[in-house]
């Protein structure tokens, strides 16, 4: 079966339709763009629903270019804590949640600063995403949801609102680098059937395709393979894969799966 192939700008000018409380999930190893492509997704949702959507975007690294270069494109306010400061919450577009880690002096034990630091880690991103969730039509995006989800014990709660979330219209978006999760867990198998909107780059690891399996309603061999055979193109200094995306609300919203091909 042949797919439609489209650029990014076509894609996301003709065809990005997105419902507020619907999930989105986005998978590939490191290094392929997914987190740049999931921001302009959120540009896009955002200028749609700019006033009615709030985002919440819960950072749980202590560097990360990419997501500081768009929470100011997209007017995010960050902050270090939550909930932010109550003169902030006027703002429609919402906030990224950065909070500080806890460094370890010479005199300290490293492991018991690790785990107060993964600790306070948890509590604010945790808070952040209940706050999400009970407030509505919102969106919160676990850009490494595997640390959320595994590493900061948030998986239950991502369950909860993967399979509840929608009538709140709260949607949660996620990107994934290994989809087959390591020894520690992985994330909830909820994040690959409940997504109405789901990205793949290109990934040559079987155990990771095997995933697929369970987004239902779509064959996954098929898919597999045409993950495994996704083009991965040299632009400037990085590596950019194409997407495939499915659409689980179909191509006109009648419910059935829709795929495509989506280049850089």
């Amino acid at each position: 079966m042949a797919l439609t192939r489209l650029s990014r700008d076509e894609f996301l000018d003709g065809y990005w339709e997105y419902t507020p409380g619907e999930h989105v999930a986005l998978a590939q190893p490191t290094g392929g763009g997914k987190s740049q492509w999931m921001y302009q997704l959120l540009a896009a949702t955002l200028k749609q629903y700019a006033g009615y959507l709030s985002v919440r975007v819960g950072i749980p690294k202590r560097r990360d270019k990419t997501a500081a270069e768009w929470n100011a494109a997209l007017g995010l306010r960050e902050v270090p804590r939550w909930p932010p400061p109550a003169s902030f919450k006027s703002r429609p577009a919402g906030w990224a949640l950065w909070p500080r880690h806890l460094n370890a002096s010479p005199d300290q034990d490293p492991d018991k600063i690790l785990e107060a630091d993964r600790a306070h880690i948890e509590r604010q991103l945790k808070a952040c995403a209940v706050d999400a969730y009970q407030s509505g039509r919102s969106v919160y995006v676990a850009d490494d949801i595997y640390k959320q989800a595994v590493i900061l014990n948030m998986n239950q709660f991502f369950s909860e609102i993967l399979t509840d979330g929608r009538s709140m219209e709260c949607g949660l978006w996620g990107c994934n680098t290994k989809a087959s999760g390591t020894k520690e867990g992985s994330v909830t198998s909820f994040f690959w059937n409940q997504p109405t909107h789901l990205f793949f780059g290109h990934d040559g690891d079987k155990r990771n395709r095997d995933r697929f399996g369970e987004i239902g309603g779509v064959d996954p061999q098929y898919v597999s393979e045409v993950v495994q055979n996704l083009e991965v193109h040299r632009i400037g200094r990085n590596n950019i894969s194409d997407q495939l995306y499915i659409s689980k609300a179909g191509s006109d919203g009648s419910g059935g799966p829709a795929m495509c091909i989506i280049g850089p």
